[in-house]
């Protein structure tokens, strides 16, 4: 799949995008974990597989500074890469020759992680559409990425922060959740507001909680009162 996109490196480039099939990375994270020196190799054929479509680099603002955050962090946008590196590459011999029996979705292993990096990666890819969702009064964006905090090893260090979108006006932040799930209960917001709590905001900067959802979600979630938007992925479809 990747000789109509990639064509420098290729097989190196595949390997790369490989390491990124169950999460983010950084390219100093998958420098690591390939066993490389430094050099610059990977970093190269990152950039290759963003211009092509296939890796997306999300740079965010670091919400307690202001400033860029210290590393870029690499995730496939592409969806059918990662279903094709994850369930189809592995069977390729065996769907070739005809002998592959298809049964359904929820018979593949790890389905519901690879559908979950799907549906977060649709939201991020068009967090444009969602904007005006958010009731964010029309305010400058600064920054609109997912958020990760490393935590500290020290017993009484801070601990990691993860958030799936993190939006960013000049006076507010706001905790964006994406949540693909069959039942959505109250626990999602002891979730969202850990993550809120956990960023020190500067002085004079708010901070606004909102969720995206696919499924079921119990009445008492929207009753609760604790998100400022609460946005059925269904609606922001419809923008897309």
């Amino acid at each position: 799949m990747f000789r109509d996109v990639i064509t420098r490196e290729m097989d190196f480039s595949a390997a790369v995008l490989k390491r990124l099939v169950d999460g983010a990375k950084s390219a100093a994270e998958i420098t690591e974990e390939m066993g490389l020196g430094k050099g610059g190799r990977v970093s190269s054929a990152l950039n290759r597989l963003v211009e092509a479509g296939l890796a997306a680099a999300d740079s965010s603002v670091n919400p307690e500074t202001g400033k860029p955050a210290r590393e870029v962090r690499y995730r496939i946008c592409d969806n059918y890469s990662r279903f094709f590196i994850k369930y189809i590459e592995p069977m390729k011999k065996v769907i070739d020759e005809g002998a592959f029996d298809f049964v359904s979705l929820d018979a593949l292993r790890g389905i519901d992680a690879v559908l979950g990096f799907a549906f977060e990666n649709m939201v991020v890819n068009n967090y444009r559409s969602l904007l005006p969702m958010l009731n964010l009064s029309g305010s400058l964006v600064t920054s609109a990425a997912p958020y990760r905090r490393v935590g500290s090893d020290s017993p009484r260090g801070r601990k990691g922060c993860q958030i799936d979108l993190l939006v960013q006006t000049r006076n507010t932040i706001c905790v964006v959740e994406i949540k693909r799930r069959r039942e959505i209960g109250r626990e999602v917001i002891k979730e969202v507001d850990a993550k809120v709590r956990a960023i020190a905001r500067p002085e004079g900067v708010s901070s606004r909680a909102a969720l995206v959802y696919s499924g079921h979600i119990s009445p008492t979630v929207a009753a609760d009162g604790y998100f400022d938007a609460i946005v059925p992925f269904s609606r922001l479809l419809k923008k897309i």
